[in-house]
């Protein structure tokens, strides 16, 4: 039979492994997330598109271009 002292013991071992685990595994998540996350910029980074269509808050459809100078176009799209 355990005695109180030794019961403690154990169960200060048990809280102490469940904490290291529970650090580990915080570190894998965060190092995967933040990974991923610049993973994620990187790849928006390299995205060029022709031309982008945007929604206004009322629902009508704009596609937005630009021309070798600059200058920026848009148009409802269905004109």
């Amino acid at each position: 039979m355990m005695d109180v002292w030794d019961w403690i013991d154990y169960l200060a071992k048990g809280l102490k492994k469940v904490a290291n685990e529970s650090q580990q595994n915080y570190q894998q998540v965060h190092a995967y997330i933040d990974g991923h996350d610049q993973e994620t910029l990187n790849q928006v980074t390299e995205i060029v598109h022709d031309a982008i269509k945007l929604k206004s808050p009322n629902g009508k459809i704009y596609e937005i271009t630009i021309e070798d100078d600059g200058t920026i176009n848009k148009k409802k799209v269905g004109e």
